[in-house]
Parts: C-alpha cells; sequence; structure tokens
C-alpha cells in the first residue's frame, strides 16, 4: 500500500512537471515582439555647423541655422515622420514628412524640397548626433557637418 501511494505521488509530481514546461527552452513568451529602442525619437538642436569646412557662429541668431531643429517621431528607430524648422533659405524655413534610416543613411522619404533627401554618415552616441547633408540648388551647392543635441 505504502509502495503504491509513493508511485500515485511521484506520477503526479512527474504530470505537474511535464505540464509546467515549455518546449523550445528559453521559457519567454517569444509571442511578444522586441521593444523598440527609440534612439532617434525627440527634438535635435543644432550645436555645430560646419559650412564646406567652415564652422558657424550658432550663439548669434544672425547665423543661418542658429535656429535649426529637427522633431523625429516613430515607433522605431527606422522610420517615422519629422518636421525641420528654422532651415535658411534658399530652401523653406520649416518642411515635413516621413523618414527612413538605414545604416548610417537618413533619408525623407517624403516632403523635403528637392535638393534635401539624405543624410549621411548619420551617428547617434548618447544625446548627440551627427551627419553630413549635401543641400543642391541651381545657384548653390552646400556641404553641411551637423552636431546636434537632443533636448
Amino acid at each position: 500500500m505504502k509502495k503504491s501511494l509513493f508511485y500515485t505521488l511521484a506520477f503526479f509530481a512527474l504530470m505537474v512537471g511535464f505540464t509546467s514546461c515549455k518546449k523550445g527552452g528559453g521559457g519567454g513568451n517569444n509571442n511578444n515582439p522586441p521593444v523598440p529602442v527609440l534612439v532617434l525619437k525627440g527634438t535635435w538642436k543644432a550645436t555645430n555647423v560646419q559650412i564646406n569646412g567652415t564652422g558657424q557662429n550658432l550663439a548669434s541668431a544672425g547665423q543661418p541655422y542658429a535656429n535649426f531643429q529637427i522633431v523625429i517621431d516613430g515607433t522605431t528607430d527606422d522610420n517615422g515622420t519629422y518636421t525641420v524648422s528654422g532651415m535658411p533659405l534658399p530652401f523653406p524655413a520649416t518642411f515635413a514628412g516621413n523618414w527612413a534610416k538605414s545604416g548610417t543613411t537618413f533619408t525623407f522619404s517624403s516632403g523635403a524640397p528637392n535638393g534635401i533627401t539624405t543624410l549621411t554618415n548619420f551617428n547617434v552616441s548618447g544625446s548627440n548626433a551627427t551627419f553630413i547633408c549635401v543641400q543642391t540648388h541651381p545657384k548653390v551647392s552646400l556641404t553641411l557637418h551637423f552636431t546636434m543635441a537632443k533636448q
């Protein structure tokens, strides 16, 4: 009698153990997508701009990029919406649309004026971002090196 009681309890213990374990070994819920990092989401303001290799004094409101900023939104760091403001002439001061990022290339996929569609060498380190923007216009071609700070 004691042996059959022992075997019955052992059997139930094994059954509880087998039914509480999942296949796949990880033990976690693999149906949930990873949480997006969202490093890019926020307001980025220019802290340093070099135009064709010459630095600009952003402390002066008279400088062309003193009020330049990009507001980036999205549910991931791969694409979303943006608003650019404080852009000097010959381009519109404010424009908005959609963006997509692949590697170190940030592309304004809609909304940007002709002549500004891609930011290259895009890199984020902490609350600072750097990138290169080439602005082309029939009368102007500029290579701009930006350093932006997240606000």
